[in-house]
């Protein structure tokens, strides 16, 4: 479904909460393995793998980080392991303090302490009970900011940056002084942050369903440093293409969201068709709130209102921006033609990395 492999991923709209709420510390990654795999019995999705084979456990005391990287490279590849060596090569580069797999190329000689060699052990476990590496370290890189992840809000995936790089690029044709945006199913608040981190003029409102999602998003904000600039808001996108609000979080200022005016909104949002969600590895399966997959038959349940609902609140010459599944932009073309009253006009559909039909921009007519 997606072109880019678990270390390449994505984020998602409306991460409800299937999983417990408390953090899954990645210092004590195998009690959140034992806590996952119940929730997963629970939820009937793919069973998890425990105990390590001790082989390599006995051996990493005697190599050095190039064997122990060779040894648990072929471990994993022998254990169906998607991308064995760059698993690998992300949770040796998070024990050794550095974001740059490239600089764990310069140790290959130097030796892990035996408390390095534990922590090892028990990370590498959990990639063999097909934890995203992502939840494993705790934190991931999109465009140029570094987010906070916690299971099971969604992993930020390479080819949602295009839809910023987008957003960006029509915000700079624009020659506008200042630009609001609204993101819908904000998750650890990769786009919004993105966004605002890039473009100082950008103010948005950050908006998910799920109350966990937006603590994330706050504190990835926070720790960017992006509070005068991204609000956050625990609100939910209705079927009726309204936008019903839990509560403002931290300080944000109250507002309506229902007659607000916005330049832009931006949203990746479910859009897997419900027969297509068995399809998915393991590491979503298990991991990841398939609630924030499941886009209902056709993968537009969430994407129709949102259609209807960015019509009532786009400024004229407005701009919505959307992450689709590669059949939905034709049907898009069809839904703005057929409801002409909306006065929206598809405007562009853009490739992801496989040249795949992926984003879709949406233009708000006078």
């Amino acid at each position: 479904m997606w072109c880019r492999g678990i270390l390449r991923t994505r984020t998602i709209f409306n991460k409800t909460d299937v999983f417990t709420s408390s953090p899954y510390l990645t210092s004590n990654c195998l009690n959140a393995v034992e806590t996952l795999s119940a929730t997963a019995t629970q939820f009937n999705v793919v069973p998890l793998r425990h105990a390590v084979q001790r082989s390599i456990a006995s051996n990493a005391c005697e190599s050095t980080i190039g064997g122990i990287i060779d040894q648990w490279s072929h471990r994993f590849e022998t254990e169906g392991i998607p991308e064995p060596v760059e698993s690998i090569e992300h949770i040796v580069a998070h024990i050794v303090g550095t974001k740059k797999t490239l600089d764990i190329l310069n140790m290959r000689n130097d030796r892990f302490s035996a408390n390095q060699i534990e922590k090892l052990e028990s990370l590498c476990e959990c990639r063999l009970s097909r934890m995203p590496v992502q939840y494993i370290i705790g934190e991931w890189d999109f465009r140029d900011i570094t987010v906070k992840l916690v299971p099971p809000i969604f992993i930020p995936r390479p080819e949602t940056e295009i839809l910023v790089d987008f957003v960006l690029k029509r915000l700079n044709s624009s020659q506008t002084e200042s630009c609001e945006i609204l993101e819908v199913g904000c998750g650890s608040g990769a786009i919004s942050l993105a966004l605002a981190h890039t473009c100082k003029k950008i103010k948005c409102t950050a908006i998910d369903a799920s109350p966990h999602a937006c603590d994330l998003t706050m504190t990835n904000r926070d720790k960017l440093n992006l509070t005068d600039q991204i609000a956050v808001i625990h609100a939910t996108l209705k079927p009726d293409a309204t936008i019903e609000v839990t509560s403002t979080l931290n300080g944000a200022d109250s507002v309506n969201l229902n007659s607000k005016r916005f330049d832009f909104v931006v949203s990746n949002p479910p859009y897997v068709p419900t027969k297509k969600i068995s399809d998915l590895e393991p590491e979503i399966k298990i991991y990841e709130d398939l609630r924030a997959l499941d886009g209902g038959d056709d993968g537009l349940k969430i994407i129709k209102p949102l259609l209807k609902y960015a019509a009532k609140i786009l400024k004229p010459g407005g701009r919505l921006f959307l992450e689709v599944d590669p059949a939905h932009p034709e049907y898009i073309k069809f839904f703005t033609n057929k409801y002409s009253d909306l006065k929206l006009r598809h405007e562009h559909t853009y490739k992801d990395f496989c040249n795949n039909d992926r984003f879709v921009e949406v233009l708000k007519v006078n």
